[in-house]
């Protein structure tokens, strides 16, 4: 393995990541870099609908 490349802020590169979970075609958990995502709607607060 060779040596990683330099990046600078503004570059664009493809990562390679891991879609641990889907809902109707929607990537909703995935793991990059050994960390995991998950996406969050702007409608949920600490984990709960918005009731308003």
């Amino acid at each position: 393995m060779g040596k990683p490349k330099n990046r600078q802020k503004g570059d664009s590169y493809r990562p390679t990541i891991e879609v641990l979970k889907a809902k109707n075609g929607v990537p909703t958990s995935i793991r990059f870099n050994g960390q995991s995502y998950a996406l969050v709607h702007q409608d949920y607060i600490n984990g709960r609908k918005n009731q308003a």
